[in-house]
This record gives C-alpha cells, structure tokens and sequence, in this order.
C-alpha cells in the first residue's frame, strides 16, 4: 500500500475509541488518539501531520468535530475527514460545505467500512 497513514481518532467514549484504534492499527495504520476537540486542535498544529481526521461529533470541550474538521482543514487542507454520529439528521447542513466532501458514518459504524473509505479516498 506505500506509505503509512496516519490517522488522528477523536473519540471522547474510551472503550469506542481503544476498539476503533486498534482495529485501525491492525489495518496497518499510524492511529493517535485524542479524547476531545480541545486535545485534537492542539495535534492537528505544528509539526505533527495527519492523512486523516476520524472524529465523532458530540464531545466534551469547546469544539465538537465539525469544529475540529474545519480547523484540521485549515491547516491540512488535503486531509480527508471521516466524521461519525449518533446524531445523523442534524449534520447534513454543517457537513455539506466541507471541499472535498468529509465522508460521514452513523453511530454505529462498521469498522471495515471506515477502513474501505479511507483507502479508497487515499487512492
């Protein structure tokens, strides 16, 4: 596949987070996790680059992930957004204004579907 993604996984349910992470890493991708928005903005600055931001929406902190997708996209704008929701009737209207689209997933996901997704867009 060449190169390793990396992917930066914003999820504040920790045992969501640990079994998506791991599955990803099984994958044979480079997962960082973050707990929260307010965490994940400071990873997604400086030196540190991600291929990808997997992110639920509804979070603890400032910035839930459509906020943190924007500001990802703001400094990486080539990152692909792979967004996740509980919530998917109330996201249309934030999501449709991401170029290129941000790929979105309803609570609950399936795993081999993100994988599928993003070495899809990757391509």
């Amino acid at each position: 596949m060449g190169l390793t993604l990396r992917i930066l996984l914003v999820e504040d349910e920790h045992l969501i987070r640990l079994t998506a992470a791991e599955a990803l890493r099984d994958e044979g991708f480079d997962v960082e996790e973050a707990s929260g928005g307010d965490e994940a903005a400071l990873r997604l600055v400086g030196p540190n680059f991600f291929d990808v931001l997997f992110t639920d929406v509804r979070m603890p902190g400032k910035m839930d992930g459509v906020h943190i997708a924007t500001h990802a996209r703001t400094h990486h704008p080539p990152i692909i957004l792979i967004i996740v929701s509980g919530f998917a009737p109330q996201l249309a209207s934030r999501l449709k204004d991401f170029d290129p689209a941000a790929v979105f997933f309803a609570k609950p996901y399936r795993v081999r579907d993100i994988v599928n997704s993003i070495r899809r867009l990757a391509a």
